[in-house]
């Protein structure tokens, strides 16, 4: 491990990257072989349960169609009325005249399919009619001759069956095998069973529906079988097994799944089975795995060539890539050493937007902000002592105002001009008021007191022609606010929204509590702001808080100032709401946390409780 954390970055890079890229390689050969055998087999399991299922499908629509057949026998009027005719005549001219009308019509029905072979109506009297398409004779006389039949003919009222494929005259090896539909014809209405109807079908009707391309090398070598549950054969596509057994397979296993694999005659085979609720039958199909070993060694060895190729192309991808990252490292080390001796004018070329690019950009834009912080820094120090000096002097006026009020105030009384003593002493407690900290809460009384000696001032400047109106509980006189808050909202509305209103003006005061909120309305009933003039004011109030002394010196401390306090002070979710109808006046809504003061006091302390709502 020693060794390994001593090595050079660029030698490091080749050996690991060598390394990854190998294992990935022969990783990604392993899983691409794996795949690839899997889809193999997963197409050729889809390819075969498609071809079962259509095969299935075609089967049972076929036996559809001889279930057709058998009822528009069952149906017939004319087989009907000879049935039971058969039933009441025992004349052997009568019996000769119902065979010959019987046998008309089922040769009717016989002749539009090619491969039914022959058509059987045994009756319950141990009497048979037939016809045959090969004109052979008749291989059985009676019902009680047929070895599926039990005896009792209520059996098969409602149903029908298929007979496993054999050969339809056992004495001669070479007739036609074919599989039986049986079923019973019933008297119309009553249903009361009357025959028996057997229909042959030429086995080789199941070679018409497997239709196989010559073309596909799977469909050449599978072998599909229709097999009954008992492991009866019905169909064989190669005619080896048909009528017989299938060895070495048993229903059982072959319906454990329809999709696997299984090991028959010594060779491994896929296989999909389907089986058919309508017929009772199975259809399995069996592709040999051989020819899918052809098409997997081919794979195989491209995989191995691809392999060893991206071993070798990687190995010198790689060095090349660790030599052209450490480049620009190295780089980046020399210049960081010189800034590291105080140059912080090393700069790195920025080349492309990729890792390298991006990380030279950033030391670039570090090494700006560095300077200009160490340029702000400086700057800061000289205006923090400017500050220090402005508010000295700053402190040095209202003290020099406030002691020169007071001075009138006291030759006004003794003069005996009382409305300048009182104007004094309003406009002396405004002074005192205001040269406390700006920043400590106070108690909503006191800031109610600041307004009422500014009203003092104002009545004595607009005589009657407005008036205040206070809505404010008394529970709420302790709850704590930011000083010079509420005032300025006064002073607005007597100047921009009464300033021109010659009588009958209204400003309103109202204070209330709810959900932990201190919710203060001034309102007036003055000339109101138009729409322009809102948009303005409220684009103001949502402005990012000023941190320089000029703006904010201007703007003195009017709806924005108070806005950015409260924010400051209590967090963005609380400040200022406005809202003007022009003509009518204005609403200005301050939102605050309801608090009272800790100390039980409320005069400037900075501890404080949270109020009920």
């Amino acid at each position: 491990m020693r060794y390994w954390n001593d090595m050079l970055l660029k030698t490091k890079m080749f050996v690991a990257f060598s390394v990854v890229f190998l294992l990935t390689v022969l990783l990604a050969c392993t899983i691409l072989y794996v795949k690839n055998v899997n889809d193999t087999k997963d197409q050729t399991y889809a390819l075969s349960s498609t071809i079962t299922k259509q095969f299935s499908r075609t089967v049972e629509l076929y036996i559809h169609e001889m279930e057709a057949m058998s009822v528009t026998i069952f149906g017939d009027p004319l087989v009907q009325r000879n049935l039971l005719d058969h039933y009441e005549t025992d004349n052997a001219v009568e019996q000769n005249q119902i065979e010959l009308s019987l046998s008309s019509r089922l040769y009717t029905l016989i002749h539009p399919q090619p491969k039914v072979q022959s058509i059987y109506l045994f009756t319950l009297d141990k009497y048979a009619y037939y016809v045959s398409r090969s004109s052979g004779p008749k291989l059985t006389d009676s019902l009680e001759g047929e070895a599926w039949y039990t005896g009792k003919a209520y059996d098969y009222r409602s149903k029908f069956l298929l007979l496993p494929t054999a050969l339809e005259d056992v004495s001669h090896a070479d007739s036609p095998k074919v599989i039986s539909f049986v079923r019973s014809i019933n008297r119309i209405p009553s249903r009361t069973p009357i025959a028996f109807m057997k229909i042959n079908i030429n086995v080789n009707v199941f070679e018409d529906m497997l239709v196989q391309s010559d073309n596909n090398e799977m469909e050449k070598n599978m072998r599909v079988f229709i097999l009954s549950d008992e492991g009866r054969v019905v169909y064989d596509n190669r005619h080896e097994l048909t009528a017989g057994t299938l060895p070495a397979l048993s229903m059982p296993m072959l319906k454990k799944g329809k999709s696997s694999e299984l090991t028959w005659n010594g060779a491994k085979y896929l296989y999909s089975s389907e089986r058919s609720a309508y017929t009772g039958w199975n259809t399995v199909v069996l592709i040999p795995n051989e020819y899918l070993l052809a098409q997997i060694k081919r794979t195989q060895l491209i995989l191995i060539l691809v392999g060893l190729a991206a071993v070798l192309l990687i190995a010198v991808v790689s060095y090349i890539l660790s030599h052209h990252i450490t480049i620009p490292l190295h780089n980046l080390m020399k210049k960081m050493n010189r800034v590291e001796q105080g140059d912080f004018s090393q700069r790195m070329e920025v080349k492309g937007n990729n890792e390298i690019g991006r990380l030279s950009r950033i030391y670039n834009d570090m090494l700006g902000s560095i300077s200009r912080l160490i340029n702000e820094a400086y700057q800061s120090r000289l205006a923090e002592k400017d500050a220090q000096l402005s508010a000295l002097q700053a402190q040095i006026n209202p003290h020099f105002l406030y002691n020169t009020l007071n001075i009138m105030k006291s030759i006004s009384r003794v003069k005996g001009i009382e409305e300048v003593a009182e104007m004094s002493e309003s406009l002396a407690e405004l002074f005192q008021y205001s040269m406390k900290n700006l920043q400590h809460p106070v108690a909503l009384e006191d800031e109610l007191e600041h307004i009422r000696c500014y009203m003092n001032i104002q009545k004595h400047r607009f005589f009657d022609r407005f008036e205040l109106q206070s809505d404010i509980p008394e529970e709420l006189l302790q709850a704590s606010i930011l000083k010079l808050t509420i005032q300025p909202l006064i002073e607005n509305a007597i100047i921009h929204g009464l300033g021109k209103k010659k009588s009958g003006g209204v400003i309103g005061l109202r204070v209330r509590c709810t959900q932990g909120i201190l919710l203060i309305e001034v309102t007036d009933n003055g000339r109101g702001i138009d729409g322009q003039k809102q948009q303005e004011l409220r684009s103001q109030l949502r402005a990012p808080i000023l941190s320089t002394g000029v703006d904010q010196e201007t703007r003195g401390i009017g709806l924005q100032n108070i806005q950015q306090r409260i924010q400051l002070f209590y967090g963005e979710p609380y400040g200022i709401g406005l809202m003007s109808i022009p003509g009518e006046g204005t609403t200005v809504k301050l939102e605050i946390p309801y608090l009272l003061p800790a100390d039980g006091k409320g005069r400037d302390t900075h501890e404080y409780i949270s109020g009920g709502g």
